[in-house]
């Protein structure tokens, strides 16, 4: 049974607040309260050897639906192994700047380290996406951060890199991905400046956290850090234990015949390893991955899919450019077209070609989302803004944002035919959320008329107004 551990929190210089928390050892424990009158939470993992008699090394992570719980057990296992706390902020990443949530941020810093004995010497953030911005940010007030794990995005002032102080930036992403190009810029950016860095990626696609095993080999890169800079004792064979797991790893990815992740994997290894002495056993083990049958294909197929990738991206943004200042609503199907074919590239046989329709699909996204998001937020005429929403439905067919918008555009300009020709491709796509069709801007009369009603009544089964037979015609009263 595990053993329950209270810990009375006394009143701090600077934050006057008193709590009893309740926590397992060797368990999550979600909920506990910021101090004073902020109403945000987060989750914490202790060890089940914890005691307060020691000081221990701590990860922040922050994943960007503020999904604390949920995101501190995907650590909880390289946790136990290798003694470390867990605190995982509750507080979403979605709405605020990076200011605002690093200030949350640190102050969950400051309550842990009044709150718990913290080494803080090995203090090191994680997260995903904005949460992967808010653990590089972080590092900007807190000096002495031993270590960032960032996954999709990170965030990099340049004046605010102390160089006198690296820490290690461990940069990763899913294989579907289409930020691990930029990701692979932060780590050139952070080699360039002589900070220790490594690359790991994963299986999954932009929002996806990696498996609990991958997490496991980052939290052991942090170890071998902390024993880099002199404060963690190689004691009872640290080092080999973590050797071997990543080894242990690597033999897991030849087993599934993925000789190019497995070679990849030790390419990294030979430089994390390179001041403990296992060069040996991993060229070793590089040459019998090197060797083996289906390698050179599959980094043949990784590095023309790499190539194609990269001419891809630069046509659709050029030609995206070129679309939106000429209004070519011709070249829409065009656009369409190019989606239709990435999603039949997703089914590939051809790991590296499917992995690259996944990223590609996702970089148009990004990019139309993007415009999309300036053009709305311009005063460029309507037509342009109804450009672009339309192009957004070629490309994500069932996001109704863009579609809302059209409606609205359309209804604005009295252009009934469009609006009504949306609003039936958006409820083809499953939309259900009636109160919103009626409170749609500039729609004030199209919601009224009886063609907009019996539309949502077709899909969804009844309608606000004109909702009885087409023969009967209900009366609307409208207060002026």
């Amino acid at each position: 049974m595990k053993k329950i551990l209270v810990l009375c929190l006394l009143v701090a210089p600077f934050f006057s607040f008193s709590q009893e928390f309740r926590i397992k050892k060797g368990a999550v424990t979600d909920s506990l309260q910021f101090p004073g009158d902020i109403e945000e939470s987060f989750a914490i993992y202790l060890p089940s050897n914890y005691s307060p008699e020691e000081k221990w090394p701590l990860i922040f992570v922050f994943d960007p639906q503020g999904r604390g719980a949920a995101a501190a057990n995907l650590f909880r296992y390289a946790a136990e192994d290798r003694g470390y706390i867990v605190a995982s902020a509750n507080f979403s990443l979605k709405s605020e700047p990076i200011d605002s949530l690093s200030s949350k941020a640190l102050l969950m810093m400051r309550t842990l380290f009044n709150s718990f004995p913290i080494d803080q010497k090995q203090v090191f953030s994680a997260g995903i996406d904005e949460g992967g911005q808010i653990a590089s940010a972080i590092s900007i007030f807190y000096p002495q951060m031993a270590g960032v794990l960032s996954i999709g995005n990170s965030f990099v002032i340049p004046k605010g890199l102390d160089k006198d102080n690296p820490y290690l930036f461990i940069g990763m992403a899913g294989r579907r991905d289409y930020m691990i190009y930029v990701m692979e810029n932060y780590l050139k950016y952070f080699d360039k400046n002589d900070f220790p860095t490594e690359a790991d990626y994963y299986d999954g696609k932009e929002g996806q956290w990696p498996p609990s095993s991958i997490i496991y080999n980052a939290v052991g890169s942090f170890t071998l850090q902390s024993i880099r800079d002199g404060n963690r004792d190689n004691s009872e064979g640290l080092v080999d234990s973590i050797f071997q797991k990543e080894m242990d790893y690597v033999e897991s990815l030849r087993r599934k015949r993925e000789f190019l992740y497995a070679y990849q994997k030790l390419e990294q290894m030979e430089k994390t390893y390179e001041d403990f002495g296992k060069e040996e056993a991993i060229e070793s083990k590089m040459k019998e991955i090197k060797t083996a049958d289906g390698y050179k294909t599959q980094k043949r197929n990784f590095n023309r899919a790499v190539i194609y990738e990269r001419q891809k991206q630069d046509e659709f943004e050029y030609l995206l450019r070129v679309d939106i200042i000429s209004k070519n609503f011709k070249n829409i199907g065009w656009w369409a077209y190019q989606v239709d074919e990435l999603n039949k590239l997703k089914d590939s046989d051809n790991e590296a070609r499917s992995n690259m329709a996944y990223r590609l699909h996702s970089y148009i996204d990004f990019i139309t989302k993007r415009e999309q998001k300036a053009v709305m937020n311009s005063s460029a005429e309507i037509d342009l803004k109804v450009f672009i929403n339309v192009l957004r439905t070629a490309i994500q067919k069932e996001e109704p944002e863009a579609y809302l918008n059209i409606i609205s555009l359309a209804g604005s300009d009295y252009n009934y035919d469009t609006a009504l020709l949306y609003l039936e491709d958006l409820l083809k796509t499953g939309y259900s959320d009636m109160d919103a069709l009626y409170e749609i801007p500039g729609t004030l009369d199209l919601k009224l008329t009886r063609d907009y009603n019996q539309l949502i009544k077709k899909y969804l089964g009844t309608a606000r107004y004109f909702n009885e037979d087409a023969s009967e015609e209900k009366e609307i009263s409208i207060e002026h």
